[in-house]
């Protein structure tokens, strides 16, 4: 696989991840997509170099040019998350319906781990109606089907109901370490990569959510200020989740 074509993929990837971007500033605030880019702190209409992918915040020094105010680092994350992670999905299944179908996953996890992140917040809407694409678009994938996304999704699913169930048993209703939310989340999950993987795929998020916990657990107690109390595991389980995807299994599995 050629370097210029892996280079191309990685614009097309910065270029998808600047659109994400935009679904994760407006779905949160309910705008639709038709008004122009807008700057995210004062409002101003932002013009054509500052929303260059990659290179508009690079550019500006993460602070916005028309208010010096400091721009989010997620925006930068997510465009470079994307246009890594799309590039490497194509080193891995090249030009193929394979390809489209885990970049359409990868998106939707990519804008929902950002959301949950910054609003500690699950769009419903945007992860089962993708739940609903991903399993009728499981029989044109090698190795997967709509009975094994249906599977998938049924009993990912069902585990995250009594976890949630368990949750709201252990701790008050405000510290709960997860919602419903993160519920749908993981029947988008079970769905997209189907029953056969949706023990390591979630594994790797579990995992993930666990070293940040501890290390946050560490910071707490040695003193550390500012702290927080809660984290987004929705946003741990769509990392790991993309994690799999691209590295596979480990060898536990």
């Amino acid at each position: 696989m050629d370097i210029i074509s892996l280079i191309l993929v990685f614009l097309a990837g910065a270029v998808l991840g600047s659109f994400l971007n935009i679904l994760v500033i407006r779905i949160p605030k309910e705008r639709g997509l038709g008004s122009a880019p807008h700057c995210t702190r004062c409002g101003q209409k932002l013009v054509f170099w500052q929303y260059i992918p990659i290179l508009g915040w690079l550019i500006q020094g993460g602070r916005a040019r028309c208010c010096q105010r400091p721009l989010h680092w997620m925006s930068l994350v997510v465009e470079v998350l994307t246009a890594v992670t799309v590039m490497l999905l194509y080193q891995k299944y090249g030009l193929t319906l394979t390809f489209a179908y885990f970049v359409f996953v990868v998106a939707i996890l990519i804008v929902t781990a950002a959301i949950d992140w910054i609003h500690r917040l699950i769009y419903t809407f945007f992860v089962l109606v993708p739940a609903l694409i991903v399993m009728l678009g499981a029989s044109m994938i090698p190795e997967h089907s709509i009975l094994n996304a249906f599977l998938g999704a049924l009993i990912a699913g069902f585990a995250f109901v009594l976890l949630f169930i368990l949750a709201r048993i252990l701790f008050p209703a405000k510290a709960a370490p997860f919602g419903l939310g993160d519920v749908y989340l993981s029947i988008f999950i079970g769905a997209a990569v189907g029953i056969l993987d949706l023990m390591p795929a979630l594994f790797y998020g579990i995992l993930m959510a666990g070293v940040f916990s501890a290390a946050l657990v560490i910071m707490k107690y040695s003193g550390r200020p500012n702290v927080p109390d809660y984290i987004a595991y929705g946003t741990f389980l769509c990392l790991g989740t993309i994690g799999y995807l691209l590295i596979g299994d480990l060898p536990l599995f």
